[in-house]
């Protein structure tokens, strides 16, 4: 029941896996197999059958492959680190103010 996609990007093939799981669905980019980055994607079994009975025209898991896709074209993963590094930085800063 694992719903896949695939998609190019810098020259490579990357595929998306929508995995069911015990509570809900999983989404995750690969690259021959392997993760592609840190990130996970999830829904909950509760939040996805909620979903359906109330008739929302979205499918919660596409929309999880879409987003997962769309952060890994933007360089996400990238930013993040960049920006946790400038935090970093920053405390480093304040802390040197602080020594005597």
């Amino acid at each position: 029941m694992t719903k896949t996609t695939t998609f190019e990007h810098g020259g490579r093939v990357y595929e998306i896996r929508a995995i069911p799981t015990l509570t809900g669905w999983m989404v995750r980019i690969f690259i021959d197999d392997i993760p592609a980055n840190g990130f996970t994607y999830s829904v909950s079994s509760e939040i996805y059958q909620d979903a359906a009975l109330n008739r929302v025209p979205e499918d919660l898991v596409a929309g999880l492959m879409e987003t997962a896709e769309r952060d890994f074209r933007r360089g996400l993963l990238q930013e993040l680190i960049t920006a946790e590094k400038a935090t970093e930085d920053d405390i480093a800063a304040e802390i040197d103010k602080l020594k005597p």
